[in-house]
């Protein structure tokens, strides 16, 4: 698959559910859909996305539940758009960001600026609130993400990937 249309996928699906909500999570829902449907890899992507949502049901639904931020529309642990976006994350580690596969540091440091900068534009955008100050929600999410991208690409390596599709 072609690495920018992996991109430009993430990016409509992150778009549409941070806009819309739930509204337009259909939206965000169609896009990885349709990244099945051109996908080599199929099988892998499809395990690594039922592990990331239920990894974001986790984390996303612990934070919500703790207090550490509140989205804008219902659903319990996260809402269907955020759902959405775990899903359409779990498209990237075996297609554009395969590269990323096996080193660790840069994907400490990928998960420590990505995660936080990916909230805080919903922040912005109005998705949701942080409701700590900001600098301790950013430091925060720095350090869950980047321990979580260490975690996202070592399974997405041992559940096979486009470079070793042996390993499942």
């Amino acid at each position: 698959m072609n690495w920018v249309v992996n991109l430009a996928i993430y990016n409509l699906a992150w778009l549409a559910g941070v806009l819309g909500g739930n509204r337009f999570a259909w939206i965000g829902l169609l896009l990885v859909a349709g990244h099945f449907l051109v996908s080599p890899y199929r099988r892998h992507d499809a395990i690594l996305a039922a592990l990331l949502l239920g990894i974001g049901l986790v984390v996303d639904g612990v934070l919500n539940t703790i207090g550490f931020f509140t989205f804008h529309a219902s659903g319990f642990p996260i809402p269907l758009w955020l759902m959405t976006i775990w899903l359409a994350l779990a498209t990237l580690p075996n297609h554009s960001l395969r590269w990323m596969k096996g080193r660790h540091g840069v994907n400490a440091l990928f998960g420590a600026l990505g995660g936080p900068l990916a909230y805080w534009g919903g922040v912005r955008l109005g998705a949701a609130s942080f409701n700590w100050p900001l600098l301790p929600s950013l430091l925060t999410l720095a350090l869950v993400w980047a321990v979580l991208w260490i975690v996202i690409m070592t399974l997405a390596t041992r559940i096979g990937s486009a470079k070793d599709s042996r390993t499942l």
